[in-house]
């Protein structure tokens, strides 16, 4: 199976109120193609190599003990939250 069909099956397989966000990534991502001035700007961008601070790092941990406890929300329920 070729990527393209593994897209197609992905994005066949979204639910009918993520269609519209997929939609977008994609869009997004064939506006930004390898020719265009954004993405050489990006491909020459130099490696972010900050450290993380020690409140990022818990915050970090945080999040993955959150989702390994399963206390998630799907995209759909965080606009439904929030009104959008």
């Amino acid at each position: 199976m070729t990527i393209r069909e593994q897209v197609h099956q992905l994005v066949d397989a979204l639910p009918d109120d993520e269609l519209e966000t997929a939609g977008r990534v994609l869009a997004g991502l064939s506006a930004l193609s390898l020719s265009s001035p954004a993405a050489a700007a990006l491909t020459k961008a130099p490696v972010d190599d900050e450290p993380v601070t020690a409140c990022e790092a818990d915050a970090i941990a945080e999040g993955e003990r959150d989702f390994e406890r399963g206390r998630v929300v799907t995209a759909a329920e965080l606009r439904a939250h929030l009104g959008l």
